[in-house]
């Protein structure tokens, strides 16, 4: 199976390139040529792909000869609120011209949404399923809504995965503001396991034509003030957090549609003992 996987070289991206091709399958990596493509320029049964998903040409050179498509790339926030016009461009044109250059060939798409299509959901005191209303509380939202309206509409065989805030088991730099409250409820997701559900989705036939929430599970819905104190302790980093004084677009979300998926491997105490590992790596702890 060729696999073509758009933002390839990003972060979540780069995982999914690298996921498929351990499995003996090859992807095409497709992302802006000034992205970083050092994670996946050497990897035996990956081809580079520099292009831009605004370009109708450069997409449908990418999708010749694929049997799917991961659609990840997109713009993302805080670039994404500087300038809706790029963002719809990026996000809502580009999953256009996907859609258009996939129906001529009948490759299925998974589509990378975001648990921010649920827009600002902290009043609520239950988790977050797949049939709550989308509301647009930002412009990468509305861009995300819009996508995933089109890719409906358009009639291509896909699955929408709406997925949560991503974790990275690295020495992640603390922003000047954290992008949630500290009282706030927030539930990330593991980068591997997420790259495993978008292939598990891709392979499922269970999955067609279905919205899926991905995220951690129960052992990652902690308050935003636990889940970063507890990651930089586990790093044994000292951090005095600056949180957001308004509620984001972030909650606990229902995952039990999609556990079929097999995706949630790796619990949060998993998760801080690898963080543990590193930090002692660098000299931390």
């Amino acid at each position: 199976m060729r696999v073509l996987v758009t933002g390839g070289a990003g972060r979540l991206g780069s995982e999914v390139v690298k996921l498929i091709a351990s499995r003996g399958d090859s992807a095409v990596a497709f992302d802006l040529p000034q992205a970083s493509w050092e994670t996946v320029k050497d990897v035996p049964g990956v081809d580079l792909f520099p292009g831009d998903v605004t370009d109708k040409r450069q997409v449908s050179e990418a999708l010749k000869g694929v049997d799917a498509v991961i659609h990840l790339a997109a713009l993302l926030p805080p670039r994404s609120e500087v300038n809706r016009d790029l963002t719809m461009m990026v996000n809502v044109e580009g999953t256009s011209n996907i859609v258009e250059a996939i129906g001529s060939t009948g490759a299925p798409l998974v589509f990378a949404s975001s648990v921010a299509t649920y827009g600002i959901t902290a009043p609520e005191e239950t988790t977050i399923g797949e049939s709550h209303p989308l509301h647009v509380n930002d412009r990468y939202s509305e861009s995300k809504i819009e996508a995933e309206r089109l890719i409906v509409d358009s009639g291509v065989d896909h699955v929408t995965l709406r997925i949560a805030p991503i974790a990275v088991a690295d020495l992640v730099e603390l922003p000047e503001t954290i992008p949630y409250r500290g009282d706030q409820r927030v539930e990330l997701i593991y980068v591997e396991d997420a790259a495993r559900a978008l292939l598990s989705a891709m392979n499922e036939s269970e999955a067609k034509g279905k919205t899926f929430n991905i995220a951690g599970g129960p052992t990652w819905q902690m308050t935003g003030a636990e889940y970063i104190e507890k990651f930089y302790d586990a790093l044994g980093v000292e951090v005095e957090p600056r949180f957001s004084e308004e509620y984001t677009a972030v909650d606990w979300y229902d995952t039990s549609q999609g556990l079929f998926l097999g995706y949630q491997r790796l619990n949060f105490n998993g998760f801080l003992e690898m963080l543990m590992v590193l930090g002692e790596q660098l000299g931390l702890r």
